[in-house]
Formats: structure tokens, C-alpha cells, sequence
């Protein structure tokens, strides 16, 4: 006999409550019946759910494993209601989206302005992260879409390319130069690198095999936070590879420097992921069209430095 969704509910409640009674005083039913849910549900699936012990109940690996199935599927339940309620109405509920480090520089303000005015009745939340790891909370079902760049082929994500955009050398002049002209991959100054963490998409692109053959700048120190990398540039205390959209106002400001890299040039694709097996409600549908409407007007109004991808290949604007 399958689960139901009523025990998946009873699960999620007592594994959150951290103890059978509290979760049975939360949903108002006998402590031991919640009890018999339980023993019903590792009976269907043969394995054990729960420890009971002094200080309470925790959660087995299988326990675990059900307790990330059990949010997923009951916050996809909770979206099919809210579909269902409001199919012939406004667009409503609550959307996450999820934005690499340059898009929220770049477009999250345009993303809240477009949602509050066209509309209002959306819940928007906005997580700012790195896109590998906003591709893995959308992968599990946390967030709605993510604006992310370099997504793998993953059959259960649908991807929608919008732009692609160079990467350049960025520092003060005294680290990388002063002048305009192009700096060769092979002659990036080694040991005054400073980098994204590993799971970057820069960083990604920079261990390629390709570029590992011709050269490898030692990376000298890591940050898993654009914040500390830009005071770390201002600072002279490296350079980096990076967008020119990553770090616009600075280079604007005349506090950094930026060279075009060449032999070979390097870029990186910035897409909008979804799944491609979550059913798309109202809200769903609008969201996507805002965000493909703010990257395609921060390309066009020369906010990002980059160029619109259109049928798969990059369109310059």
C-alpha cells in the first residue's frame, strides 16, 4: 500500500517537532496514533524511520532521505491547490527565485520593481548564491527557477540561454597594468590570483583541461563571497577573472582595471533553469517572462556587457 499524503504530512510534522508528542499536540491528534502512522509507514517501506530516544525522536538515513521527498512533494501539492484556486485569476503565491552573484547586481531590482507592479499579488523570494548551488536547490525542488550560469545536462532541468558574456582580467593598474591592450591566458600573473571557490563558474571554466594545458594561475587565495572579492581588488590584494558586469562600478570608478583575455578568449553562459517536470502555474509562467524580459533589457540598455543568445547562438546587440 503507498503512502499518503496524510502520512507524509504527519512525518514532516514529527520530524520537525523533534518528538511525537509535541507533533501530535501541533496536529491535534493522539500521540498514539501518530504513533501507528508511523509503524504503518516502515512496514510499507521496510525500513526504519525514526530513533526514539531520552531526548526524543531523530531521523534515520531513511528517515532523512523521506524527509527531503516529503518537502518536495507536499510543497508541490501546496502549488497544484494554488494553481487550481486562482487559474482563472491574478497571478498569486509564492515564487523563489534564485540569482547568481552578477545577476543580483545587475537585475534584481528591476525583477522586484516588474513583480510589485505588474504583479503584486506574487510573494517573491530572492536567494543570492553561487550558481552551482542554486542549480542544486532548484534540482530539489527549494526554488522555482534560478538565473545561473553554465548549467550542466541535466534531463530534469529545463534551461533557457540569454546571454553570453566575456570574462577579463580585473585589478588595480599597478597589479595588472594600466593599459587597454589584450593580456594573453598564459601571461595572467601567477600568484596574485584571486579566485571564486571551485564550485564558480569562473572557476569551473578556469579547470577546463583546455586552459590547464596552456597555463594554470596559481590561485592564491578563495572566497566564497563577491562582497570580499571586490574589497580584496580595491585592496591590490590580487586580480581576478572575472565578468565586467561582476564588478561594473568599480571598473567605472576607475578603482579596478580591466584587460580583455585573449589566446584564448574566455566566456560563460548565463541561462533561466527550471524543472522541466514541475508543472507551471500562472505565477510560473509570468515569473519567467520577467526574468527573460529584465536580462534582455539590461543587455539592450548597456547595463550588462554581454550578448543575447537567440535560437542558441549569441546575437550582438
Amino acid at each position: 500500500m503507498p503512502l499518503s499524503l496524510k502520512q507524509l504530512r504527519y512525518f514532516v510534522a514529527i520530524a520537525d517537532a523533534g518528538a511525537l508528542s509535541r507533533a501530535a499536540g501541533t496536529l491535534s491528534i493522539a500521540q498514539s496514533a501518530l504513533s501507528h502512522h508511523v509503524g504503518e509507514m516502515e512496514t510499507t517501506l521496510g525500513v526504519m524511520l525514526l530513533e526514539r530516544g531520552a531526548r526524543g525522536i531523530s531521523l534515520t538515513m531513511a528517515g532523512k532521505r523521506l524527509y527531503e521527498h516529503a518537502g518536495v512533494i507536499l510543497k508541490a501539492i501546496e502549488k497544484a491547490e494554488q494553481d487550481v484556486r486562482t487559474v482563472a485569476n491574478m497571478a498569486s503565491g509564492p515564487i523563489s527565485v534564485g540569482l547568481c552573484h552578477t545577476a543580483v547586481e545587475v537585475v534584481s531590482l528591476a525583477v522586484m520593481q516588474a513583480t510589485r507592479a505588474y504583479w503584486p499579488d506574487i510573494h517573491l523570494t530572492i536567494v543570492e548564491g553561487l550558481s552551482a548551488n542554486l542549480i542544486d536547490r532548484t534540482l530539489s525542488g527549494e526554488l522555482d527557477f534560478a538565473v545561473a550560469y553554465n548549467p550542466p545536462p541535466e534531463r530534469r532541468l529545463h534551461v533557457t540561454p540569454m546571454l553570453e558574456e566575456r570574462l577579463y582580467l580585473v585589478g588595480t593598474a599597478a597589479i595588472i597594468g594600466s593599459g587597454q591592450a589584450p593580456v594573453a591566458f598564459a601571461d595572467i600573473p601567477s600568484g596574485q590570483v584571486l579566485g571564486m571557490n571551485r564550485f564558480s563558474s569562473s572557476r569551473s571554466i578556469l579547470n577546463s583541461q583546455h586552459l590547464r594545458d596552456l597555463h594554470s594561475p596559481d590561485i592564491m587565495l578563495e572566497l566564497d563571497s563577491l562582497s570580499a572579492m571586490r574589497k580584496a581588488l580595491v585592496a591590490g590584494l590580487g586580480c581576478s577573472i572575472l565578468a565586467k558586469a561582476t564588478v561594473g562600478e568599480l571598473i567605472a570608478s576607475g578603482a579596478i582595471h580591466a584587460r580583455a583575455i585573449v589566446e584564448p578568449e574566455i566566456s560563460r553562459q548565463l541561462a533561466i533553469v527550471s524543472l522541466s517536470d514541475r508543472p507551471q502555474n500562472l505565477a510560473s509562467r509570468e515569473m519567467a517572462t520577467i526574468l527573460k524580459n529584465v536580462l534582455i533589457d539590461a543587455v539592450r540598455d548597456g547595463q550588462w556587457a554581454a550578448q543575447l543568445i537567440e535560437h542558441g547562438q549569441p546575437s550582438a546587440i
